[in-house]
């Protein structure tokens, strides 16, 4: 069997015409021989040939046999070779050694636009762009002596003149029939992939010159990760330190101001990636300056599935100002106009008590001086005795009016004295009034003194016809520049919403308005009867108080 092997082995190298050349001149020397020499071992080296020379034809009908099957094998492996090659979803070209076409695949066919037999037996740079052909003779030497592949990015032009931008890859595989180089290349399509990263870029480009133009900054947090992202504007609207801030969660909240931290808490707490944030924050920079960001943004899931925030950033610090300057403007047009309202009526008031008090009380003065005149002669006394009594009515009536329109003791003996004499007067057995005044009260500003004097009148009114009350308590307080003025009665309350009666009652909003005409403050209870607590900065007046 070893015989045979090493005769086998011995045959696949050696072609089938020459083992049966050999042996045909070995058996006509031997037929030489055997004319020179009739003898018996003549015949048998003759016997042996023959024997070897059939073992040596069976032993060729059987490699035949193998080398058929071995073809049968070797076309069936082509077949699926040129089936995978053709069919597969990359462009597959194979050039010779000088860069020319020898095979490509149905893909890169129709990449090229062109029938495979136009492409084969042409030289493959003819389809570069002409500034991009000496990048790829460089690509070539590269993977010619390089043992892996290698890839880089290039342009062609198709039939239609069509540019594509293709990666191209490729290695350099010995031809082992031939002993020359060829070169597998493979061509991807990413032209779409090209145009959308340049979409991209323009739309990025676009969007930062808004931004810039527009003092915006995008950011976003990932809560799980504790990680902050910050642009360049984001950081510039902060005026965030690069080197001393850390892209942290943490690092963010220090920024923002403590009463705003439950915002962001409460945002981060709920998975809801169709919910929006739209958030007011207040900032303390790292240069200890105050700053209003207004914060936009949308939930959203990552192909990991985390949640994350992202959005923008508008520093409305300036606009917020803004606002606030232009309400403060208004507030103090609507001051002087309320000013300018009530110096009217005060006025006005002046005018008519000093009517009252100069023609109207003269005159009834006057008649009632006739009256007693008359009494003493004793002419139907009883008809004049009841015509006094009415006019010192009308007279007192009068005084009263004058009174309230213009209180003369609150300019003669100050407002002290005005707020005891008016709780005096309307005190009696069933209503009584208790005052506590700071003596420094008659310090203050006499259009101020009038102001607190009309706001309590008004109350004390209020407690008399609408509040049934029969104890009131007044308390007017100055200490560390700031005035307190707190009346309360035992009386009925409001029994609709405070708000409301403030918008409906005339007394009320009188009360109000005057409130804002010192820059103060009212708070209205309603527990066991009324109170009324008003504050102001008595600073902000001129005067200087003891």
């Amino acid at each position: 069997m070893r015989l045979k092997k090493t005769r086998r082995k011995g045959l696949s190298k050696i072609s089938k015409e020459a083992i049966l050349t050999a042996l045909r001149l070995r058996a006509e020397q031997l037929s030489v021989k055997q004319h020179e020499s009739d003898d018996q071992r003549g015949t048998g080296e003759i016997a042996a040939l023959l024997n070897e020379l059939e073992i040596h034809e069976l032993e060729l009908e059987m490699q035949k046999d193998e080398l058929k099957a071995s073809y049968k094998t070797t076309e069936m492996e082509h077949s699926r070779f040129v089936d995978f090659f053709d069919s597969a979803p990359i462009s597959y070209f194979i050039l010779d050694d000088q860069c020319v076409v020898k095979e490509l695949n149905h893909v890169a066919s129709e990449l090229l636009g062109q029938q495979k037999w136009e492409v084969k037996g042409r030289h493959f740079p003819y389809w570069l762009l002409p500034d991009a052909r000496e990048d790829f003779y460089e690509f070539i030497k590269k993977i010619k002596y390089s043992d892996g592949r290698d890839r880089y990015e290039t342009r062609l032009k198709t039939r239609e003149e069509k540019v594509l931008f293709v990666q191209v890859g490729g290695t350099a595989i010995k031809n082992p029939g031939t002993e020359q180089i060829d070169y597998y290349i493979t061509l991807t399509d990413i032209t779409e992939s090209k145009n959308v990263a340049q979409s991209l870029k323009d739309t990025t480009e676009r969007l930062n010159q808004i931004l810039k133009a527009s003092l915006m900054g995008t950011w976003g947090i990932w809560p799980k990760q504790n990680r902050v992202f910050l642009d360049e504007f984001s950081k510039n609207i902060l005026l965030i330190n690069h080197q001393e801030f850390n892209n942290t969660t943490e690092a963010l909240l220090k920024l923002i101001v403590p009463q705003d931290h439950q915002k962001v808490y409460s945002i981060c707490k709920i998975n809801d990636c169709s919910r929006e944030v739209d958030l007011e924050l207040g900032l303390r920079t790292q240069k200890n300056e105050q700053v209003t960001i207004l914060v936009k943004g949308k939930e959203v899931i990552s192909n990991e599935g985390e949640h994350y925030f992202t959005g923008i950033l508008l520093d409305i610090s300036e606009r917020k100002r803004s606002i606030a300057k232009e309400y403060e403007d208004k507030s103090e047009q609507q001051r002087l106009l309320i000013q300018a309202s009530i110096n009217a009526q005060e006025k006005e008031r002046n005018k008519i008590s000093a009517a009252l008090h100069d023609s109207i009380c003269q005159l009834l003065y006057g008649i009632r001086f006739n009256f007693h005149r008359l009494k003493k002669v004793e002419y139907q006394q009883e008809e004049l005795n009841h015509i006094t009594i009415l006019i010192d009515e009308v007279i007192r009536e009068i005084r009263a009016i004058s009174y309230e329109l213009t209180p003369s003791i609150l300019k003669d003996f100050g407002f002290t004295a005005g707020i005891k004499e008016m709780a005096e007067r309307l005190s009696h057995e069933t209503f009584k009034i208790s005052c506590k005044i700071n003596h420094n009260a008659d310090n203050l500003p006499a259009n101020v003194q009038l102001y607190i004097f009309r706001i309590i009148q008004e109350l004390l009114n209020n407690s008399i016809k609408h509040a049934a009350a029969s104890e009131v308590q007044i308390t007017v307080c100055l200490e560390n520049n700031l005035a307190s003025i707190v009346f309360s009665d035992n009386g009925k309350g409001f029994e609709e919403d405070i708000d409301l009666a403030l918008r409906k009652g005339s007394g009320l909003r009188g009360i109000k308005n005057r409130v804002s005409m010192l820059n103060g403050e009212l708070n209205i209870y309603n527990q066991a009867g009324a109170k009324f607590r008003l504050s102001f900065n008595f600073s902000d007046f001129n005067e200087v108080f003891p």
